[in-house]
């Protein structure tokens, strides 16, 4: 998976008006910040997550953004797993996704790997915190 600090602005994936899977975004005219786009050789923040936020990005994630055809594998998950990982993957043992959602901040627009879920669950990540408020407000 490409690796992006969180809060830079989105440049993974262009914004295309004619491509299908590109243009279902929810608010297409804010900017673009990124969160959570991890790898296995960038430390990222961790600590537990505010009360309701894995129901709050769950209901978020299920609105998905920039389908693409291939799958975006967890590094942190291959790398702790060590050697061949080729087998672990085959089984279904490492998580995988292929798309992004979308989260409303003030006046910005969050944009995560689907991969978000299993790295807040998984390896503890704690996304930034203005990410957290806008996913706890969009509940309700």
């Amino acid at each position: 998976m490409t690796y992006f600090a969180d809060l830079t602005p989105y440049t993974y994936l262009e914004r295309h008006e004619d491509e299908p899977g590109l243009t279902d975004e929810p608010w297409p005219d804010l900017p673009l910040l990124n969160v959570g786009w991890l790898d296995a050789v960038h430390p990222f923040p961790t600590g537990a997550p505010p009360d309701g936020l894995m129901p709050a990005l769950t209901d978020l994630a299920k609105t998905r953004v920039r389908q693409t055809r291939g799958y975006h594998f967890c590094e942190i998950c291959i790398r702790d797993i060590g050697g061949d990982a080729r087998e672990a993957i085959r089984l279904g043992m490492i998580a995988r996704e292929s798309a992004e959602f979308q989260v409303q901040g003030n006046g910005v627009v969050y944009a995560a790997p689907q991969l978000l879920l299993h790295y807040v669950s998984a390896h503890e990540y704690l996304p930034p915190a203005e990410l957290c408020a806008a996913a706890l407000g969009a509940m309700s």
